[in-house]
């Protein structure tokens, strides 16, 4: 009877156990991965790294337009970005009507998904 009882203690406690396990190892992974893409950003010279913030800013700013939208709708509603950056942005997007920032991003020439360090 004795083991039985300390059967079921064991048996108890593992059941309370594994899901701490699972999340601990899931937290660990996760903070791996987190560090992994605050490395990369750490390796970038001060210069890339405003030039990496700047364009976050800027990828922000269109993402929040309301869709359709003309290129000269788009073009007004960024704010916040330096002079040379919207100078850039006004000569390099194409004149026409767009359904979605997925489509300016593509106009640009920009990868429509960003990578998880840019969306930080």
């Amino acid at each position: 009877m004795r083991k039985l009882q300390q059967g079921g203690m064991f048996v108890l406690a593992m059941a309370l156990a594994v899901p701490s396990f699972f999340a601990a190892r899931s937290a660990v992974a996760k903070t791996a991965a987190t560090s992994s893409d605050e490395s990369a950003g750490q390796n970038l010279s001060k210069e890339d790294q405003e030039k990496l913030k700047e364009h976050n800013k800027l990828r922000n700013e269109i993402k929040r337009v309301k869709y359709p939208a003309a290129k000269s709708t788009i073009v007004s509603k960024v704010h916040g970005i330096k002079a040379d950056d919207k100078k850039w942005f006004e000569q390099t997007l194409p004149d026409k009507t767009y359904t979605s920032a997925d489509e300016v991003y593509s106009a640009l020439g920009w990868e429509t998904a960003p990578a998880p360090a840019a969306a930080k």
